[in-house]
């Protein structure tokens, strides 16, 4: 079975790449948002699954099989499990979505693991994308995942900051709106907060004069666009004050949308909303969210301190 493009949309969560790289000093941008967490160990019913097609595999040797187990382990967060699969597959077939699965997961997995162990992660993450946006070089997703990889990584393991421009460019052309995400994210990375503010006013510039405010078109363009582009807007919405209506209508969408595939926390996403609430001094909007955010059920201790700060 096919990867779905909902699933591959997400893999590009500029969270990955840019806080695995900064876990090993290589880099450093504003977003604090972490990776959501999911204990896939005691989940039986996955574990059940797990083991069907794990044993129908050895039966059939489908290719088939090996991407419902890879797309499956993403699902649940077991980046191992989806890492030896979807390396499986890639060899058996190699595709763009296979590649950039493979890329996502390996860099999913750098997050877990020791500062040292990571390294491994970075040698199939880095190449994989590479190839993902080889096979298929008009994919905005793939060329995003270019940009974030070449501006994060130090030139010693293949960062190239004019090449990372040059793709950029080349995202303006195919969608306006995420060639200005990934312009923004680059002024992030590289500490360039004035210019990432100056390009992010660009980015709402650019929604008021394409679509009705929170209307049916840009959810639509929202359904399909990469998927954490609606998380991407509420979070910078609420970190530069910028826009906060458009903010928390990409976030709402996000809200309404959201299931267990998704790696950006629930939390997070009342979090952001709470900030945005905040900025349009909507105190009880604001403390909503707050309790929202503490009784997600998640355990951030990071979230917990910015709470303090926020109210």
């Amino acid at each position: 079975m096919p990867f779905g493009d909902s699933l591959i949309r997400k893999m590009i969560n500029k969270t990955v790449l840019v806080f695995f790289l900064s876990c090993i000093g290589l880099a450093q941008a504003q977003d604090t948002t972490p990776i959501a967490k999911y204990a896939f160990q005691t989940d039986s019913v996955y574990q059940n699954q797990l083991k069907v097609l794990k044993e129908r595999y050895q039966q059939t040797k489908d290719l088939e099989v090996l991407d419902l187990l890879a797309n499956l382990a993403f699902e649940y967060k077991d980046w191992e499990t989806s890492i030896v699969y979807a390396e499986k597959a890639v060899k058996f077939e190699p595709t763009a979505k296979r590649h950039f699965l493979l890329g996502g997961v390996a860099g999913f997995r750098a997050l877990e693991v020791s500062m040292f162990s990571s390294l491994k992660y970075i040698n199939i993450m880095k190449p994989a994308f590479e190839e993902a946006a080889r096979r298929d070089p008009a994919n905005v997703i793939y060329l995003r995942a270019q940009v974030d990889v070449l501006v994060a990584l130090p030139t010693l393991l293949g960062g190239n900051l004019d090449e990372a421009y040059k793709i950029t460019s080349k995202i303006k052309y195919i969608d306006p709106l995420e060639g200005l995400l990934a312009e923004g994210s680059i002024y992030e990375q590289t500490k360039d907060f004035s210019s990432a503010y100056k390009t992010y006013q660009k980015v709402f510039e650019f929604l008021e004069m394409t679509y009705p405010r929170c209307s049916a078109l840009f959810i639509d363009y929202l359904k399909t666009s990469r998927r954490d582009l609606a998380y991407d807007l509420g979070r910078i919405a609420a970190d530069y004050n910028l826009n906060p209506v458009w903010g928390q209508c990409a976030l709402s969408h996000f809200e309404e949308t959201y299931r267990l595939r998704d790696t950006v926390p629930i939390a997070w996403i009342y979090f952001q909303s709470a900030r945005l609430a905040k900025h349009t001094q909507d105190i009880n909007k604001m403390k909503h969210y707050i309790e929202k955010s503490l009784s997600s059920g998640e355990a951030y201790p990071e979230l917990k301190n910015q709470i303090k700060k926020l109210q």
